[in-house]
This record gives structure tokens, sequence and C-alpha cells, in this order.
């Protein structure tokens, strides 16, 4: 007879499944405790509801990886940006019908409500009491607060867990895991907006960074100049809560910008805040390429739960070529199916053709999802301009996310550049102005602020990527798509961008010619960026 190591290991060969001390459980995002992250108050109540995410695995992920490798392969014409269609992914690759069924009439059995499922059928939403999930998964969730991301923000209350999850065989191999377990969504109306549209610049408006100075150290202002500002792009940004459209349209006018107001697409529960992490990313990716559609994808709320649901539904809904987000946590603070989960949906990104890209994070640490081999990570420099608002200097920004993975193994094409990666990815792989010594314009709520940090980089970037893709699109050619393997093989990309060579993170790691890891390849030079990219 087997030992029960020796069935685990079978098992995790096989499918995947995880194993404990006492035989196959399923994967679990719920954390455990954690110092200064995580605390554990006791379990929770039986009473208290919650709302989970259930994840399953992308069929043919082999098949779906040779696919990626020959579409962005320049040296196969048969091949090259021949991106898949939303409707051969479901059909190669989505998980089956019958077994996201099969998982749901269970959940049902046990009491639970089934909420909704995901376009590509890789994340289902169901909830009910902390009883009903403990007796189902044979666990105890337990009361958490976890630090806020936010600075100065209250700890958040969620759930952790100590022990782990064994719903029946048959669901642990049907389903990748339990990725998420929260407390339900706010349910407030959301206030309305009042207000007026404001078309007066800031006062003291040299005391942060405008959109124009921006474009222009980037070349974005070549771009938009020759006729290549966005046009005929969708360019998606994946948000917590919302934002006043009032507050959108007196930051763009205020710098002489018009353009049209974002689709909203509320993904999950309804909204009932709005913040200004929302706001700033959806004011400078819109700046940045004006004449794009400009699409929000808006989750209930900022927790993990409610941005990876939104995440996905953006990717799976395939009617963007950009896509970008701010919001993210530290790589250590995220169980490994959370960051699994978040890349899963990222392939699918690249096989459609997006260009996903994503803050690094401030903590000068790898953050989540921007660790992710299908997301183009966006670090942070120092940027300093002379009195004509050319680049004085730019060095690497202290807090950029910056390092080595803990989730993912060194991609083929990051092998023969990051020579001490230690077998995991690493990042970052670009990088613009994010320091608060020389800080961005924002408007929120009716007043102007400045900020710093890659939450600006990012946005900006997406914008800089739209412009590009117009630029493309004017010339008969695909959009750009997924950027890494280019970034990391072509030497013409590379030139593309400005070589960052001095500064540090706390965590040890220097700018130096090429790449490195607070500033990847440098800062971008958009329209030398459009011309090079194959």
């Amino acid at each position: 007879m087997r030992s029960l190591s020796v069935w685990c290991a079978a098992l995790l060969a096989l499918g995947g499944t995880a194993c404990g001390k006492d035989g196959p459980v399923l994967p679990s995002g719920l954390p455990r405790p954690l110092a200064g992250i995580y605390m554990d108050f006791g379990a929770a109540p039986e009473e208290d509801r919650f709302r989970a995410l259930m994840g399953f695995p992308t069929r043919d992920v082999p098949g779906l990886e040779s696919a990626i490798e020959d579409m962005y392969d320049p040296g196969k014409p048969d091949t090259f940006r021949k991106y898949m269609s939303v409707e051969t992914w479901m059909e190669r690759h989505a998980p089956s019908e019958s077994d996201i069924a099969a998982v749901e009439d269970w959940l049902v059995q046990q009491g639970m409500e089934i909420r909704r499922r995901s376009k590509n059928r890789l994340l289902l939403e169901f909830a009910g009491t902390v009883e009903q999930f403990n007796t189902a998964f044979d666990t105890e969730l337990r009361d958490f607060e976890r630090e806020n991301p936010a600075a100065g923000g209250k700890p958040l209350r969620t759930f952790g867990a100590l022990d782990p999850l064994r719903p029946p065989q048959r669901i642990i191999d049907l389903a990748s895991g339990v990725i998420s377990v929260e407390i339900p969504a706010d349910t407030d109306p959301l206030p309305g907006e009042g207000g007026s549209i404001e078309e007066e610049p800031p006062q003291e408006v040299e005391l942060g960074y405008t959109p124009a100075q921006i474009a222009r150290v980037y070349g974005v202002e070549a771009l938009h100049t020759a006729g290549h500002s966005g046009q005929g792009v969708k360019l998606g940004v994946v948000v917590g809560a919302t934002f006043k459209t009032l507050d959108l349209q007196s930051f763009w006018r205020s710098f002489g910008v018009s353009r049209n107001n974002p689709e909203k697409v509320v993904t999950a529960d309804p909204i009932s805040t709005r913040y200004i992490e929302s706001t700033l990313d959806m004011q400078w990716s819109g700046v940045m390429a004006p004449m794009a559609e400009l699409i929000a994808y808006q989750g209930p709320d900022a927790r993990t739960h409610s941005i990876l649901y939104a995440w996905n539904e953006a990717i799976a809904a395939g009617e963007v070529s950009v896509l970008s987000t701010s919001f993210a946590h530290r790589e250590e603070t995220e169980a490994q199916p959370i960051r699994e989960q978040y890349n899963e949906a990222a392939r699918m990104g690249a096989a459609l053709g997006m260009t996903i890209v994503v803050a690094s994070g401030d903590s000068s640490r790898p953050d989540v999802p921007s660790s992710s081999p299908y997301v183009t990570c966006v670090g942070g420099t120092v940027l300093e301009l002379g009195d004509g608002g050319e680049v004085a200097r730019e060095v690497a920004w202290s807090g950029s996310g910056s390092g080595r993975s803990r989730a993912f193994d060194t991609p083929w094409w990051q092998e023969s550049v990051v020579t001490d990666a230690q077998g995991t990815r690493a990042v970052s792989d670009v990088a613009l102005s994010a320091s608060s010594k020389f800080p961005y314009w924002l408007y929120f709520l009716g007043e102007w602020d400045q900020r710093g940090g890659t939450s600006f980089a990012a946005p900006v970037f997406a914008g800089l990527m739209a412009s590009v893709n117009s630029h493309r699109i004017a010339q008969g050619k695909p959009v750009a798509g997924w950027l890494n393997r280019a970034l990391y093989t072509d030497a013409g990309v590379q030139a593309a961008f400005r070589d960052i060579t001095e500064g540090k993170t706390p965590e040890g790691f220097s700018a130096g010619p090429g790449w490195d890891y607070p500033t990847g390849w440098g800062a971008p030079l958009a329209d030398k960026l459009a011309e090079a990219l194959p």
C-alpha cells in the first residue's frame, strides 16, 4: 500500500492537488497570521456572512503557452501577432461548463448562494455564512485584521484560517482552489456627484508635474503631434470603487485636454464609494491618450477579492488592447493561489493581444500582480526637469517595487539578461517618474492635490502604449500586445528606453547600464518605441 506522502506526491504531479498531513486539501488564498500584516482575533462568528471566489484551472496550458510563444515570435510570420479571439480561447482553454456546474451544485447543497460566474469561467463567486463555509470545507474561518495598504488607513477586517480546506475529493479534483474569502461588500448607496467642472489649472502649477511636461519627456508629445493620440484604441483601467466624472473632466480641461468621459463597467456588487487611487488612474491614463476610448472596470472596493474579479472580467471581455491597474499588494502578503489566479487571467490577456501594465508598488519589493510574467511591471524613477522642461536628471526611485518574485520562475526571455535572478521572475520591466519629491497633479473631490508613486507611472505608461497602438493602427499593423518578450530579446526595442544608471532601493538593488531591478530597461520614449516594436 502506498504511503500518504507518496499518494500526495502522485496527486501533485497529476493535478496540482495540495496535501496536508491528513490527505489532499484544496489550495486556499486565506491568509495565516503574519507579523505586522495579518492579526488573528479568534474564531469568526458563525452567523457572519462572507463572499468567496472559487478558481478553476485553464485547460491545455502547454498548448496555450506554445500558441502565445508563436504569436510573439517575429521569426514565424504565419503566426506573428495573429492573436486569439475570445471565442477561440473559450473553446480551447476555458474550464468546462460541466465542471463549474458540478461545483455550483455542491455549494448550493451546502446551503450557500451562487452569486456570479466570470466570463471566462476561471472564477466563481459564492456567498453564505461562516458556519456553512466551516462545515462544507471542514475548517474554521478566523476573524483577521490586515494592515491597510493605504498609508494611514485603519486596519481592514477580513477572514483567515489556521487549518487547510478539505471539501470532498470530487471538488478538489475540479477546482484550483478557494482563492479568497472576504467580508461582504459595503451596500450603502453611492452619493451623487455634485459640484461643477473646474477649468483653471492649479495655483502654483510649478509645484507638480503637468500632463504636458510628462508627455514631453516620455516622447508622448511627439506621437500626439504626429496625430497618434489613441485613435481607434480601447484603453482599460481596473479600479476599486469609482470616481467623480466631474473630477476627471476638471483635470483634463484645466490642462487643455478635451476627451470623452469613460465608460463604467461594474463587474460585481454595486459601487458605494469613490477612491483617490481610481481617480488618478483614470485622469493620467486618459490624458496620455485623449482620443482612446477609456473603460473603467470597477470592483466594489479595493480588497483583493474585488480587484482580482474585476481584473479577470476586464481581460475576459477581450475588448481593450491596453489594460492597467495600480491596485496591488506586496507579494509576500498574498497567498500563492492569489498570485497564480492573477497570472491565469494575464496569460489569457497575452493570447488576446493585450498589453497589460501594472504598478510595481512603492515598497521597494515585488507586488502582485506585477510579478506575473504576462504583465509589464512599471517601476519608479526620480525625475528632475530643467528650466526648459528637459530631463536634467532621472535616477532610480528608492520605493520602486522590484526584486525577485516569490511566485514565478525565471521566464526564458530573462535568463540571458538577469544573471542573478536565482531562478525567479525579476522585476521591474520599465520605469517612469514616481517620486513624491517631484509629484504629479491630480484633482479629487473638487480639490487639487499633488502626490507620487508608481500609481502614476503605470497609468502614464498605459496611456503611452495606447498612443503607440494608434500609431501602429495607422500603419496597418496589429496592436503591440504582450510586451515582455520583445523588451528582453529585441535590442531595437531596448534602445527605445532612456537608460537609468543611478539610484538604488533599500533592498540593495541598484540601477546600472542596461536592465536593472529598480527601473528595468529604463524610461520609455514613446515615439521611438512606436517605431521600434516589430
